[in-house]
């Protein structure tokens, strides 16, 4: 930690000098003054300490980047390292005292679970504070994956859904921004690095674009995973060939190259081609009802979400039904009804 009590007062660990009286101002129990040629100087408990929110083990990174994030932030407000919160048990990294609204800003270096995430996050929410997690070194050498954006996907204006990446080394935040998931399920997004709070509200200067995507290449790709047995395919592999058919062949009606928000897990193509080859298999009425569930039961199977720990896409799972089935009649293999929709003629499947 950066900031111990000394006599009911606050001192920085860079104007402490070596005493034996320092305390948490969390637990108020006994705190040392270390200082090192590789760590700045900083606070530890002494061993075996109860503090429920003792920072142990920081690393040289956590504790340069903290300080380094409250002058980034300053110009929002008054910053306060290591702010105590005693109603909700926890302690920000920086403190930033906006007009409009408080922001805690964790820096988060080290691995935290989603429950970690979710609990802290909900603390924050219960004092009308905005929690905003910027991410150290072991996560922006990360590839794209739901368990990052799971966690820490936030959304800003102007970067719509976005992660926050602080590098202690040039002292700038690195904005993945703009996140987006194609149809085939690969995760991507823009980045931009900003150095200061006044370039983060104006927004990404450059044209967003996103890359196409090759259906051919996917093919190749889902042949190669169909002869590993992959795990990702092979449920959906089987649901496919118990109608008979093969999800290689699936019918151009279900093809698509659309992108989506980061939420579809296997992605949207697979979701197609497991709702449109139930949808096309069944032999009861399509009503509305039994259509719904046949889409949030491929939903589940392609492992898709509706919602993160910090944003959430409510209705997702209605709205890409909505738009599948509206493809569907206008191409003439759906016809709509009072009651649902009735099959016209049947997608063809390729061998």
């Amino acid at each position: 930690m950066l900031i111990a009590e000394l006599a009911h007062h606050l001192i920085d660990a860079r104007a402490a000098t070596r005493r034996p009286d320092y305390r948490c101002p969390a637990c108020h129990g006994p705190v040392r003054l270390h200082r090192g040629q590789q760590v700045g100087p900083y606070f530890a408990h002494l061993p075996a300490s109860p503090c429920r929110l003792a920072g142990e083990g920081e690393t040289a990174e956590h504790l340069r980047g903290k300080r380094q994030l409250a002058t980034f932030f300053a110009s929002w407000g008054l910053t306060t390292l290591e702010r105590v919160l005693p109603a909700i048990q926890q302690r920000a990294d920086v403190w930033v005292d906006r007009a409009t609204q408080p922001v805690a800003v964790e820096f988060q270096c080290s691995p935290l679970s989603v429950h970690g995430v979710t609990h802290r996050t909900a603390g924050y929410h219960r004092l009308g504070c905005y929690p905003l997690w910027v991410l150290g070194h072991r996560y922006a050498h990360q590839k794209l994956n739901w368990s990052l954006l799971e966690r820490f996907m936030t959304w800003l204006p102007r970067w719509e859904l976005c992660l926050l990446f602080w590098d202690v080394t040039t002292n700038r935040l690195r904005v993945v921004h703009h996140l987006y998931q194609d149809a085939a399920g690969r995760y991507g997004g823009q980045t931009t690095v900003v150095g200061s709070v006044a370039a983060l509200m104006v927004g990404p200067t450059h044209m967003v674009t996103y890359p196409s995507l090759d259906l051919a290449a996917v093919q190749r790709r889902w042949t190669r995973q169909l002869a590993r047995s992959a795990p990702a395919l092979r449920p959906i592999q089987e649901q496919v060939y118990l109608t008979g058919h093969h999800l290689l062949g699936f019918p151009l009606a279900f093809a698509t190259t659309a992108i989506t928000p980061p939420f579809l897990g296997r992605g949207l193509l697979l979701w197609r081609i497991v709702f449109g080859t139930w949808l096309f298999a069944t032999t009861a009425p399509l009503t509305q009802q039994r259509v719904t569930a046949l889409a949030h039961r491929s939903f589940c199977l392609v492992a898709a979400h509706d919602q993160a720990v910090r944003v959430q896409v409510p209705h997702l799972c209605d709205h890409l039904r909505t738009q599948f089935l509206a493809e569907l009649t206008t191409a003439g293999y759906l016809r709509a009804t009072a009651t649902g929709w009735v099959i016209c003629r049947q997608p063809q499947w390729r061998h």
